[in-house]
């Protein structure tokens, strides 16, 4: 018997490359050599935070409670779409202990930044690792709210928060600049 002959497959024409990825944020206030610049690339190419519009990032505007239960909600996947802007993110993090729910529209100091990203870590059922004392070293830790101790010291032993001149400034604003660095190392933690 003769061999059935192979029919030649037609050769697909190959798919022309995408351009390269632009590595230029777009942002006239946040430049390359800025210490936040990192982080405002990734939470932006993470669809976290966004512009606050006519091409800027506003890195030392503050950041408020509502944004922050916003962000976490589009990390877990939930729709944050909707009226007002924080709704569904507050709903979220009502229902899963992160926060109570209140003074959406209010700046969110520092150490309440940490503490709802601790019960954030405490609600996704990860480690708590570094639970030892990390404050110690730092001049203004007497004024971190008690509620806010465990959290901050996490915060810190995990390298979330790094502090300024020996200080952390607990009930400072986090600026958007600060909380995009803050969420760009807590991205990282779980890699």
């Amino acid at each position: 018997k003769q061999p059935t002959p192979v029919t030649p497959v037609t050769p697909v024409t190959p798919a022309k490359p995408s351009a390269p990825a632009d590595d230029d944020l777009s942002f006239s206030d946040v430049s390359k050599d800025s210490w936040y610049y990192d982080g405002v690339k990734f939470v932006c190419g993470k669809g976290l935070m966004n512009g606050t519009g006519a091409n800027r990032f506003s890195p030392n505007a503050n950041t408020t409670r509502g944004m922050i239960l916003t962000i976490l909600a589009r990390i877990e996947g939930v729709d944050t779409s909707g009226t007002p802007w924080y709704a569904a993110g507050q709903k979220w993090a009502m229902a899963n202990g992160i926060s109570d729910g209140t003074n959406m529209e209010a700046n969110i100091t520092r150490e309440q930044l940490a503490t709802i990203l601790f019960r954030y870590v405490v609600y996704k059922g990860l480690d708590l690792v570094t639970l030892e004392d990390n404050l110690s070293r730092f001049s203004d830790r007497n004024e971190i709210s008690s509620y806010a101790v465990s959290a901050m010291n996490w915060a810190v032993g995990q390298g979330l928060v790094k502090g300024s001149g020996g200080k952390l400034n607990p009930k400072g604003n986090a600026t958007r600049a600060q909380v995009a660095a803050i969420l760009h190392r807590f991205c990282e933690l779980g890699k």
